[in-house]
């Protein structure tokens, strides 16, 4: 298990069991570098595997000793320990960090597991039989149960017809779950229990909007701070938009290296290419070098059956290809940790449907003249309409504008039934960013970013994704996330002045966008579409409108070039990991 792992871990391993437990680790060392600091760790009969870090693990080092614990390693790894030790579950209360822990209690006989706030590090699990399986990837779990891999059909449809992720405990495989994150396993005796340990709690916001400004450019600049703590260089991830800026213009007021390398995907010709936006940030911070990573057609298509594998499940879009060569730069540049910005959107309002449930949430007098101001206001007006939708009606728009023109009726049938996840209390503003932070739009994020991340065996860091800002950004009134048309104003705001006036506008987001139009019109990426989507056993799924799929490579242009690549990308993984096909996982693990 540790072996199919070697990716997330290349400067050690480590295999420890008694006669019931077995715990393994692949080590990427960042903070002491010593092997004092490898893993699995042991205290008395607390035995601990831990991926991620723990930012707060110096200020937890001190008070531990001042109750008497003794630490023989500068790394947080053993802070962990002993909290857990010291305090039990309740440490989970005390950490600020990102993390998937295991803990065996070989006096209890009982295993522990434990997923941050946010879910920034995966955990699968899969138990039968009375015994229970787990790990951050699904290759491992395979090496010890050959049969797990077959994939969840009742998942795929959803995500060929309109791009939905499995629900936070579930998988793309049918007999493999997903520890969410803010949550905590328990086996004991072969009985598996999972609850929830961290939410938000609803904070009193600041007297006034100055205030509230001051106090998240505060929070930030701490949170950056204690994300910058490593023992290796550290640089950043910098597209055009505001989130990454804001974290590059707050971390060079702070001493350090940091600043030394910046990386972004840039497309040129393309029309929607970031790299003039994210350099005038990068040059009024001062970075030394601003890395240019310029992914190709012809690269992708080269790479395409590591990437799949490397994602270990479908996913969405080719931007994700630009952020994994994003990784690749800076593995190749010997930067092993970079700070981005994903987390800013879901918590602070920065997607444009946004807009409405802000204005639902300020009244009826406010929302009409909202309405008829500023960008986005078809947008605004649906969020307005879906909070709550009535389900018939939900179903008809999922239908008529948002399906895959090549899913088959049945997938788009079983795609539009599928509730969105139900969130009660708070404003409609409120419960749309608890959707989109907890169930919808970050999850997949941040599966992505630690997929593209460790597949080059690079770290990623997240300031928006504090505790303390998510409390803080969850507890503001609606006028301060979104007023006089602008999305995030509280944001842009808490930086303006700091960052060039160009990364303050609001635009249209794109983050890492390939010009996926331009690359899948060329032949040979018609011709690869073909092949996969028109082979026989393909067609018998049920799952595609092959008949469009035909019509559209005879026209030499695709209707829906997101939705064909959810449709290729759903097929090669299921070559990847699944039956006969799964020879190419076997071989690009070895």
């Amino acid at each position: 298990m540790a072996e199919a792992m070697a990716h997330r871990g290349p400067d050690g391993q480590g295999v420890w069991t008694d006669d019931q437990a077995g715990l393994a680790f692949r080590r990427l060392a960042i903070i002491d570098l010593d092997t004092r600091s490898n893993q699995p760790q042991h205290l008395e009969h607390v035995h601990v595997v831990f991926n991620g870090e723990i930012y707060n693990y110096v200020e937890l080092r001190e008070e531990l000793r001042g109750r008497g614990h003794r630490f023989h390693t500068e790394g947080d790894a053993e802070v962990l320990l002993h909290a857990w030790a010291e305090w039990g579950e309740r440490a989970l209360e005390r950490l600020n960090g990102m993390f998937a822990f295991a803990v065996w209690d070989s006096l209890e006989r009982s295993l522990t597991l434990a997923r941050d706030p946010f879910g920034e590090k995966p955990l699968y699990w899969t138990a039968r039989g009375g015994g229970l399986v787990f790990a951050s990837d699904v290759r491992a779990l395979v090496q010890v149960r050959p049969a797990l891999g077959r994939p969840d059909e009742g998942a795929l449809a959803p995500f060929v017809a309109l791009g939905l992720l499995p629900a936070i405990d579930r998988s793309f495989f049918s007999d493999i779950s997903r520890l969410p994150g803010g949550h905590v396993l328990r086996w004991s005796a072969g009985n598996v229990h999972v609850k929830r340990y961290w939410q938000p709690r609803r904070l009193e916001p600041p007297h006034s909007y100055s205030e509230a400004v001051e106090r998240l450019r505060e929070l930030l600049v701490d949170s950056i701070r204690l994300r910058l703590r490593a023992d290796v260089p550290v640089g950043t991830s910098l597209s055009g938009g505001i989130d990454s800026a804001a974290v590059v213009a707050l971390s060079a007021q702070l001493a350090g290296d940091h600043r030394r390398h910046a990386f972004t995907a840039s497309f040129p010709g393309f029309a929607r290419d970031e790299w003039d936006l994210a350099h005038e940030v990068a040059t009024q911070a001062e970075v030394l070098q601003h890395h240019a990573v310029q992914p190709t057609a012809a690269e992708l298509l080269d790479d395409l059956d590591r990437l799949v594998v490397d994602q270990e499940e479908p996913f969405m879009t080719t931007s994700i290809y630009a952020q994994w060569r994003v990784m690749a730069a800076a593995q190749e540049a010997g930067v092993t940790v970079l700070l981005d910005g994903q987390g800013a959107d879901e918590l602070l309002g920065g997607y444009d449907v946004s807009g409405g449930f802000a204005l639902a949430s300020m009244g009826r007098r406010v929302a009409l003249r909202g309405l008829v101001d500023g960008p986005h206001r078809g947008t605004r007006v649906r969020a307005l309409l879906t909070d709550p939708l009535p389900r018939v009606l939900a179903r008809w728009y999922r239908r008529r504008s948002l399906a895959s023109p090549y899913a088959s009726r049945d997938a788009i049938a079983a795609a539009a039934a599928v509730e969105p996840p139900n969130v009660d209390g708070g404003s409609p503003l409120h419960r749309e960013l608890i959707r989109e932070a907890f169930h919808t739009s970050l999850p997949g994020l941040l599966r992505f970013a630690d997929r593209d991340s460790m597949a080059h065996s690079r770290e990623v860091r997240l300031p928006y994704l504090d505790p303390r800002i998510a409390e803080f950004a969850l507890s503001l009134p609606p006028d301060y996330l979104y007023r006089e048309g602008t999305t995030k104003r509280i944001l842009r705001d808490a930086v303006r002045g700091r960052v060039p006036a160009s990364a303050l506008e609001p635009r249209e987001k794109i983050r890492f966008e390939t010009p996926e139009e331009a690359w899948f019109s060329t032949h040979e990426y018609i011709d690869r579409a073909c092949e996969v989507l028109l082979d026989a056993s393909v067609r018998s799924r049920g799952l595609y409108n092959s008949a469009a799929v035909e019509a559209d490579a005879r026209a030499g242009k695709w209707r829906d070039t997101g939705a064909l690549w959810r449709a290729m990308n759903t097929e090669l993984w299921r070559t990847a990991f699944v039956g006969r096909g799964r020879r190419v996982l076997e071989t690009i693990a070895e």
